[in-house]
């Protein structure tokens, strides 16, 4: 009984000192908004009007000199359409200063303002008249050039003590915001003291009612600690305990007599739960499966969740048999499990990579990388099994050899070392090869500084993902290599290869139609040489791209026709530029007929939809005659011309002064 009075106390000074310390707060709230709107609504004022005039200011000094400029040109032209032009500028600029003065004059001014624009309608004023005197010279007395030059520089004497006054209306602009901002500082020096006395009110407060609540703080710590190192959901370790507990197995694996796995676990089919059912039901069969998970696990074994789906055994047992017995247990456990849910039966699976821990130096980053490379493999050879890291697991070194392959591309994109080399395609209607166009070649240079082909990393971009990295990078550097020579040299036409997944990328399509629109270069000078297949993934995203590029002037390379016949029918929508013949159709053309005949055949295809054909890697002259008796315009190949760094095209290009002295004789 005695205790009441006190609780009750307790309880009517905690509400009391939570009303006093919300009020406070209310206050601070309020004054520190109302101040500062007020602040920031008077700065707003005073900036928008000041940066107005100022800007009418620069406008007008701008415009006081184009009109001396264009009054020089006047009287250095005796061509009276040339002087009709000038005028008509003259004129132009004039209305443009007159309304900039008569905006000036519809800002709110104080009256030094107004002086000081009075002063500079009087200097205008003073100005006009020896403008109109000048015209009158210039138009009246067909150019008197020694009263012209008089006007001139009387013009310009007073035009200086014009843009003297603008200059002055600038000064004293920024001398008026500097004065508002002072104001301003003061007004907010006396409310912040007003805010520190309230601020250190409401802190008395505050520390009266946290020491009042230590007790019930330290028993929410505890929760919370438990939050830190376990999921909310299901109740088991987090990522970050797990890691911390995975820490210390790799400490005392190597002197413990018992055998430790890890093991790297990804459920199967979840998102069909979640997409069909909602996440509530993905939630629910979560916390059902890591509980019947949990069930099944020994005493030590740590069971954390490190991912959405994603869940991870830190496994303790006599043998690292035991192990992969305990993961075929939980497979087998799970693809047995049924989910129910709003009366609909749902089937999962685990797909598990196993890797022993044995404490031979290996850190957690290693260990848990072949776990989750084990893990990967698993779900890429048909999900719901086991896979177990083993030096001769040939899809687990296929993986690890396909990262390494990744980890090498972006290094070679981080340390710069792709190159760009060039083939030349040449016109083969004629009798004689003429160099018009040329295919742009990627090299890749390794750590050691040796040369390579892409071939042997394309195929890994592709499936990762980092094409379209390495095609903006080729894109940027021809632009860049265009930039440099556009205007200098006569260009061949540039053919930059996309992959068919860049081809598809809608923000890699996006940069280049955008650099080809903001550039100086001609984009005609480029075309984009694509697979057919692209086509077909995606022909929608594939009409747009090519559209754009060659609304831009830049042209299209359709590659590999012949490889896919079926797709020729799909030609006369695509209106491409160029059809580039596979390598297996030209070969076998020149030893069976009914091959050379298809050749023929797409070699006329094309010249009826308006484009023109290049055959590939030829290799010999006989080749050669056969594509110019079918009619081919265009090949390129080794035969004909091996590949040669970008740089050392410019060594056979002719300067463009020697094209226009050629063309300027023969006219």
């Amino acid at each position: 009984m005695p205790t009441h009075p006190t609780q009750d106390k307790t309880k009517l000074l905690v509400g009391v000192g939570f009303f006093a310390v919300f009020a406070l707060m209310i206050a601070v709230t309020w004054l520190s908004m109302s101040t500062l709107h007020a602040i920031n609504t008077s700065m707003g004022d005073l900036v928008r009007n000041t940066q107005s005039k100022t800007d009418s200011a620069y406008q007008m000094r701008d415009l006081i000199r184009q009109r001396s400029q264009v009054m020089i040109e006047l009287m250095n032209t005796e061509d009276d359409a040339a002087q009709q032009r000038e005028l008509e500028r003259f004129v132009q600029q004039s209305n443009r200063y007159r309304a900039l003065e008569e905006e000036l004059r519809t800002l709110r001014s104080n009256p030094d303002e107004l002086a000081i624009l009075d002063r500079i309608r009087v200097s205008d004023e003073r100005v006009q008249m020896l403008y109109d005197e000048a015209l009158a010279t210039v138009f009246v007395d067909r150019g008197d050039t020694p009263a012209l030059k008089k006007s001139i520089n009387e013009i310009r004497l007073k035009e200086l003590v014009l843009l003297n006054d603008l200059n002055t209306l600038v000064l004293y602009e920024r001398e008026l915001a500097g004065a508002a901002v002072a104001r301003n500082q003061q007004s907010y020096a006396k409310v912040q003291t007003t805010l520190v006395w309230m601020l250190t009110t409401a802190f008395s407060f505050s520390m009266i009612i946290a020491a009042m609540i230590i007790a019930r703080v330290s028993v929410a710590n505890k929760r919370i600690s438990h939050l830190a190192t376990h999921d909310d959901l299901t109740g088991l370790h987090n990522r970050r305990s797990f890691e911390r507990h995975l820490k210390h197995t790799l400490h005392v694996a190597g002197r413990s007599q018992q055998a430790y796995g890890l093991l790297y676990i990804d459920l199967d089919r979840f998102k069909i739960v979640n997409d069909t059912c909602g996440h509530h039901a993905g939630d629910q069969l979560l916390k059902d499966l890591t509980t019947a998970m949990g069930k099944r696990l020994r005493k030590g074994d740590i069971l954390a969740r490190v991912g959405g789906d994603e869940f991870a055994i830190i496994a303790e047992a006599t043998s690292f048999r035991d192990i992969c017995l305990l993961a075929e247990e939980l497979r087998k456990l799970v693809a047995e499990f049924e989910f129910h849910y709003a009366g609909q039966v749902f089937h999962v699976s685990l797909s598990i990579g196993v890797t022993p821990i044995d404490g031979n130096g290996e850190g957690i980053d290693v260990v848990l990388a072949e776990a989750d490379s084990a893990c990967y493999v698993a779900k890429e050879t048909g999900r719901n099994r086991i896979n177990i890291t083993d030096a001769q697991n040939d899809n687990l070194a296929l993986y690890k050899n396909s990262i390494a392959g990744v980890q090498s591309i972006r290094n070679a994109l981080r340390d710069e070392r792709l190159t760009l080399y060039f083939q030349p395609v040449f016109d083969i209607s004629g009798k004689l090869k003429r160099m018009t166009h040329c295919e742009v070649l990627l090299r890749i240079i390794g750590e050691d500084g040796r040369l390579s082909s892409p071939s042997t990393v394309i195929p890994i971009a592709e499936k990762f993902n980092l094409m379209a990295d390495i095609d903006r990078w080729v894109f940027d550097q021809v632009i860049t290599w265009l930039a440099d020579h556009h205007g200098k040299y006569r260009l061949p036409m540039l053919m930059l290869n996309l992959s068919t997944r860049s081809a598809l990328d809608s923000e890699l399509n996006d940069h280049i139609l955008e650099q080809l629109a903001r550039s100086d270069i001609d984009a005609s000078c480029l075309a984009f040489e694509i697979a057919t297949s692209a086509l077909t993934n995606n022909p929608e995203q594939s009409l747009h791209f090519f559209s754009g590029v060659r609304a831009l002037g830049s042209s299209i390379v359709l590659e590999d026709i012949g490889t896919g016949l079926s797709r020729l029918n799909t030609l006369k929508e695509l209106q491409a530029d160029y059809l580039k013949i596979g390598e297996s159709l030209l070969n076998d053309a020149s030893e069976h007929e009914v091959d050379r005949e298809i050749l023929a055949s797409i070699n006329r295809i094309g010249h009826h939809i308006g484009a023109r054909t290049i055959a590939e890697r030829v290799e010999n002259e006989n080749i050669l005659d056969e594509l110019r008796e079918i009619g081919v315009d265009l090949a390129q190949g080794y035969g004909l011309r091996m590949p040669a760094p970008l740089k050392q095209l410019v060594d056979e290009l002719d300067p463009l002064q020697e094209y226009d002295g050629s063309n300027r004789h023969a006219a």
